[in-house]
């Protein structure tokens, strides 16, 4: 990413890959001097390094030049830019680095998000909203309702903690995307070893022929619960895009737990996933959300152990079962 630093205040200002600087205040940048243009210059990411285009009527300048009107100049580390004349703020360039997708803080006192992996808002403690990269590299956002293809500027978070993502993929390569899926698991199973009285749940997860053992932690139980539901429903005959689907409050009640503590299970497991995956931005999202409801979606399921038939029938005496 690059970053300007304002010669008069010291705030940084970390440039987008398309940056626009001028008086109008739906810029990027705005700049509150008369000197400038509502829309004056555009600081652009072209793939090799980033470049000012002058789109003013008083200049662009950089260590004291003015640049040609229209055209893309390079800039380097420690150059001077001032916009609309010599007398006006200075801008210091301090990194020149190439953009990175990232989530800048839109309510005041947050910390910028530099996105990687699975990233959960508002925090890991509280996680409303995750936000990872599907297979074809596009940035998502999941809520509550389901997953959605993040665009440059959309507003993500909760009521009272926003961001706005900042996409720092100029293109993605087909050849890279095509190498990716060519190593990318063609196989994918969970192993569920589960004891009678189902207080311990370990999983192992096959990737073609590569054992992963994800060990034993309390959130697998969660993820027995819902890959259970997905059994019963294949082997029920239903079609595999509603194979699965548990309603959330309900799975609330049968776990005990509120939201927000099945949220944080969540995470972790996808976490562990991640970690466990040889092509991290090429993971599959295993568990999957829509209005009001939940599921895991695997078609390669075996589960060892767990509650008997007639524990099963008090359960169903109980109103607390999957079907």
């Amino acid at each position: 990413m690059a970053i300007l630093i304002n010669g008069s205040t010291g705030d940084q200002v970390i440039i987008q890959p398309q940056h626009i600087f001028g008086r109008h205040p739906t810029t990027e940048t705005e700049l509150n001097h008369p000197e400038a243009s509502r829309t004056h210059a555009v600081a652009i990411w072209d793939g090799e390094g980033w470049v000012i285009q002058d789109m003013s009527t008083n200049g662009t300048f950089i260590n004291g030049n003015k640049i040609a009107l229209g055209e893309k100049t390079r800039i380097n580390l420690e150059d001077e830019i001032q916009f609309g004349g010599l007398e006006v703020t200075s801008w210091f360039v301090k990194d020149l680095t190439p953009p990175a997708s990232m989530l800048l803080p839109v309510t005041k006192g947050l910390p910028i998000i530099y996105l990687n992996g699975i990233n959960v808002l508002p925090s890991e403690e509280n996680p409303e909203v995750a936000i990872y990269q599907n297979p074809r590299g596009m940035w998502m956002c999941e809520n509550d309702t389901g997953p959605y293809e993040l665009k440059m500027g959309d507003k993500v978070g909760s009521y009272d903690k926003q961001w706005k993502f900042v996409d720092g993929e100029t293109s993605i390569e087909t050849s890279y995307m095509a190498d990716n899926i060519a190593a990318a698991p063609k196989k994918i199973a969970f192993n569920f070893d589960v004891s009678q009285n189902e207080e311990h749940v370990s999983i192992k997860l096959m990737l073609d022929d590569r054992e992963v053992d994800l060990g034993l932690r309390n959130h697998h139980y969660l993820v027995l619960m819902l890959a259970r539901k997905f059994q019963e429903d294949q082997a029920f005959g239903m079609n595999l895009s509603e194979c699965g689907w548990l309603d959330k409050d309900l799975l609330c009640k049968m776990l005990g737990q509120n939201e927000n503590h099945i949220n944080i299970q969540i995470y972790r497991f996808r976490k562990q996933f991640l970690d466990a995956y040889p092509i991290p931005e090429q993971m599959p999202q295993v568990i999957e959300r829509r209005t009001g409801e939940i599921r895991f979606f695997s078609t390669d399921i075996q589960i060892i152990g767990g509650m008997k038939l007639r524990e099963k029938e008090e359960y169903k005496n109980k109103n607390v079962f999957l079907n």
